[in-house]
């Protein structure tokens, strides 16, 4: 599947667009922010918190270079999918990512103490990846998109 297949299946949740240089490169430089944040905090719900928004972050990039943006009632739940077909993250990857967001959210608005200290080096170690990962897409596919 496409992306632009993917996209039109939620026309209510994205909406194709130009590709918005500033958005993509300002989301990339929010990806390497909440990176730095997540290996600062002291708690390990913040980690894993400041962890999955640099995932989104980069979803969030992603989509921006691609020509895609979420509507802002939209799920991130579809942002963390759409890495398949922006990034070709491999499934398991986006999997690991959508415990990390279903942990968060829990941490945010139910509990504190959700994330184990091990959850929190997990995804805080996912998070580099993925931030890798985009840095690595834009220069080979949107070099001009990179932060500066």
């Amino acid at each position: 599947m496409t992306l632009s297949e993917w996209a039109a299946q939620h026309p209510d949740e994205i909406i194709a667009d130009e590709a918005n240089r500033p958005a993509a490169r300002a989301l990339a430089a929010v990806v390497t922010r909440e990176v730095t944040d997540a290996e600062g905090v002291p708690s390990d719900d913040g980690r894993l918190e400041h962890a999955f928004a640099a995932c989104l972050a980069a979803a969030r990039s992603a989509l921006a270079a691609c020509g895609y943006r979420l509507r802002s009632n939209a799920h991130h739940y579809l942002a963390v999918e759409s890495l398949r077909l922006t990034l070709g993250l491999p499934e398991d990857e986006v999997h690991r990512l959508q415990v990390y967001r279903r942990m968060r959210a829990r941490a945010m608005y139910e509990q504190v103490g959700i994330a184990s200290r091990e959850d929190a080096r997990a995804a805080l170690a996912t998070a580099k990846a993925v931030a890798e990962r985009l840095r690595a897409w834009l220069t080979r596919e949107h070099p001009d998109l990179l932060p500066g």
